[in-house]
């Protein structure tokens, strides 16, 4: 796997970690846990599947997809219907 130029990656680390913060009230250290651990972090990372073109909003909702249903596909950005 090809991996995301890593300043775009500590740019979406950076946003997504501080909505996470902000909605889910955690602090820095669960916050980054949480998304760095999660899939929606991996597919971000694969430079193959160009995450970049998402907002950090929609990256987060990604995530939040994955939090709720096990899986970032789930998101309202990702599924095909």
């Amino acid at each position: 796997m090809t991996k995301m130029i890593p300043s775009s990656l500590d740019y979406y680390n950076k946003k997504v970690i501080h909505r996470i913060m902000e909605k889910y009230d955690m602090d820095q250290m669960d916050a980054s846990r949480a998304f760095l651990m999660s899939e929606t972090h991996r597919m971000l990372e694969d430079e193959a599947l160009g995450m970049w073109d998402f907002s950090e909003r929609a990256i987060f909702d990604m995530w939040e997809s994955e939090k709720v249903t096990g899986d970032p596909r789930n998101s309202i950005y990702l599924r095909s219907e």
